[in-house]
């Protein structure tokens, strides 16, 4: 039987990469133009052990970005959310380093398609909240927002076997959970599940069964694309309904 022990971040087997030198920093300035205040970052800790999974929300491959950081708009960047510390991460092109973007300064970013916001916090009138983090956004039409909340834990698994590679039972790796939450107005709602959405649209139980099935929506192996389809078709049903 295989077990899983998480274990807290302290635990993890985490290094700096190095810091710059003084001469580096010189030169890394003066070929900043005008991202000086993007690169101020700390390097981000490396992952200095063999794991199954990654740590970042999608993939390792960083992608083309922009973000709105310190009310200034920058683009033509090369970016990656760590979801597992929830830190975004820079790649500066022209010196090969990684930073992590202040958070405090952060208020939304792009990364190829998907779009994330940074919620401070949010808490909604009937007690669910959101909190302080990054979220990507799923759909959005005026006040009504589809966030989605990826997190990656630490995990280690003991195994039978011994790894070949490793020469362990041990495997580390990080477990990827999804949150899903509908914000209206001052209404936010935490939604795991299809009869949920439904339960906020009652009048239009039948209309949402029947687009299920007509799109074929599956929440259990998309449930990205199934809520944005079944919010976008309420909310443009029935736009005034909560």
């Amino acid at each position: 039987m295989r077990k899983f022990i998480l274990t807290p971040l302290l635990c993890l087997i985490l290094l700096p990469l190095l810091a710059q030198t003084g001469g580096d920093y010189k030169i890394f300035t003066e070929s900043a133009e005008g991202y000086s205040n993007l690169y101020r970052g700390t390097a981000p800790l490396a992952y200095k052990f063999t794991h199954t999974g990654t740590y970042y929300a999608y993939s390792a491959d960083f992608m083309d970005g922009i973000v709105k950081y310190n009310n200034k708009l920058y683009s033509n960047l090369k970016l990656n959310l760590n979801s597992h510390l929830d830190e975004l991460y820079l790649f500066i092109k022209h010196t090969g380093r990684y930073v992590v973007l202040n958070k405090v300064y952060v208020d939304y970013f792009k990364m190829g398609e998907r779009e994330f916001r940074h919620i401070r916090e949010m808490k909604g009138s009937k007690g669910d909240m959101l909190s302080p983090g990054y979220y990507e956004v799923l759909y959005k039409k005026d006040d009504l927002i589809l966030y989605k909340k990826i997190r990656k834990t630490y995990a280690e698994r003991i195994n039978q076997a011994v790894n070949a590679e490793t020469k362990s039972k041990v495997e580390r790796l990080f477990i990827a959970s999804f949150n899903y939450y509908l914000v209206k107005g001052e209404n936010v709602k935490s939604i795991k599940r299809v009869g949920e959405i439904i339960k906020l649209y009652p009048s239009l139980r039948k209309e949402i069964r029947q687009l299920i099935r007509e799109k074929n929506l599956d929440q259990k192996a998309d449930r990205d694309h199934a809520f944005k389809e079944i919010i976008k078709f309420v909310e443009f049903t029935n736009p005034t309904k909560k």
